[in-house]
This record gives structure tokens, sequence and C-alpha cells, in this order.
């Protein structure tokens, strides 16, 4: 193997290292995205259910 193959290589396992960490830190965000919305729909029906609102009310006031 010449010197230019063997950074080629090297090269390509970086990337492929590199891929996988990315499909790992993009799984993560997923995560953490899935769990930022469960959390603001909870303040959402609490906020709802303490000023006895339906989800029409809320549209509305969304929608002007």
């Amino acid at each position: 193997m010449t010197i230019r193959q063997e950074k080629i290589a090297t090269l390509q396992e970086k990337i492929a290292k590199k891929q996988e960490e990315l499909k790992g830190l993009k799984a993560q965000l997923e995560e953490v995205k899935a769990k930022k919305a469960q959390q603001d729909y909870k303040v959402l029906v609490e906020y709802m259910e303490q000023n006895n609102l339906t989800a029409e009310d809320v549209l509305g006031a969304i929608k002007g």
C-alpha cells in the first residue's frame, strides 16, 4: 500500500467514525426534541385546564 493509499484509507476510516457519531447525535437530538414537545404540551394542557379553555378557545386566540 502506498502512502497515498494509506492516507485515503485513514481518512475513510475517520469519515466513517464521524458519520457514526453524527448518527448518534441526530438520534439524541430527536429524543430531546420529543421530550421538549411532550413538556410543552403538558404545560399547555395545564394552562388550558387552569383557565377553563378549550382547544377551540386557544385556536381562536391564535388565529385572532
